[in-house]
């Protein structure tokens, strides 16, 4: 039975959408200010609070949607929310202005982030020869402490480079960049505290709108997290890339992306799962390895000029396309 008829469950849906993305927003401002004020280096602020910020939304509703018993929801708002990031976001961005990708995208990136879904491939395949099928806190802690690893290395290289930026302007006179913050101390804490509340509060909203949703339309709970879910938890980087390609600030569209990948499939898996196991769908092997294979396949792309263009772009855009389609037919077929 439906608990809300279908019209008020689509506007809570909404809401919660809007009142996650502000919230993120919101709670990014906040804590970036504070640790302006801890010292801590703007560097070292994108790789660490930026990073978490942009994926909070996702966070929030997958953390939620577990906490409710929605597992399929937690884990398909994931891998669609990756997929949704990797190639329409990025697809179109490149059909605005050319992503030129930096060597350490390339070269760390987004191999980590290959790594990391063949990670979880890795262990579908383990649960299933031991016939478990779940993502227990032990495999939580596994993935949060990979995560823990890769962020101790890019902040002490990010640190390594910074020093030797201020020694040379150091030695050639040139002054150094002052850290501004935008809010007093007190707004900042405040800031900080309805971000995260705000963020908490969307993410129960949209878990429960598209749960009524899958109800109405008999989907299943999965498909709806490949889809209607990780399409409204990608809006940040959607918005973030789009404007970044918009104006040129190639380096933002595409770290924004990668960035945020990484970060959903160790931080927030790790998270859910240590809340209590999160089962593993069967369909979820299938478009695990369609990441990978699409991860892969821009890497590739990548690789052979160091940029994604129009075409590449337009090959992005068709894959997923193609992708979509099979799941909702998938899901109509079984």
């Amino acid at each position: 039975m439906l608990d809300m008829p279908i019209w008020l469950a689509f506007i809570v849906l909404i809401i919660g959408f809007i009142i996650l993305i502000k919230g993120a927003d919101i709670f990014v401002s906040g804590a970036s200010n504070i640790a302006h004020f801890l010292g801590v280096s703007t560097l070292v602020i994108g790789l660490t609070v930026v990073a978490f910020g942009t994926s909070l939304p996702e966070t929030a509703v997958s953390i939620s949607a577990q906490i409710f018993g929605l597992d399929d929801v937690s884990l398909g708002n994931v891998i669609g929310s990756n997929i949704f990031n990797l190639l329409p976001i990025l697809g179109i961005s490149a059909l605005i202005y050319p992503l030129i990708v930096k060597k350490d995208i390339i070269k760390r990136d987004l191999p980590v982030s290959i790594g990391a879904t063949l990670l979880l491939i890795l262990m579908f395949f383990f649960f299933s020869y031991h016939n478990k099928k779940a993502i227990t806190r032990y495999e939580g802690i596994i993935l949060i402490s990979f995560l823990i690893i890769y962020l101790i290395y890019i902040v002490r290289k990010s640190l390594r480079e910074t020093e030797a930026l201020q020694e040379y302007n150091r030695l050639n006179n040139i002054p150094a960049e002052e850290n501004v913050t935008t809010l007093s101390k007190k707004k900042a804490i405040i800031y900080t505290i309805i971000g995260l509340i705000s963020v908490t509060g969307g993410g129960i909203l949209v878990t429960e709108g598209a749960k009524e949703v899958a109800l109405f339309f008999g989907m299943s709970e999965w498909l709806v997290g490949l889809t209607i879910v990780s399409l409204g938890t990608s809006l940040p980087e959607l918005i973030t890339s789009l404007t970044a390609a918009y104006k040129k600030e190639v380096d933002i569209a595409v770290g924004n992306v990668v960035g945020s990948n990484f970060f959903n499939l160790l931080f927030i898996l790790g998270s859910a799962a240590l809340i209590k196991p999160l089962t593993f769908n069967s369909a979820a092997l299938f478009d695990l390895i369609f990441l990978a294979a699409a991860s892969l396949i821009v890497l590739l792309l990548v690789l052979r000029k160091k940029t994604i263009g129009k075409l590449e772009g337009s090959i992005m855009i068709l894959m997923s396309l193609g992708y979509f389609t099979y799941i909702i037919v998938r899901e109509i077929a079984f």
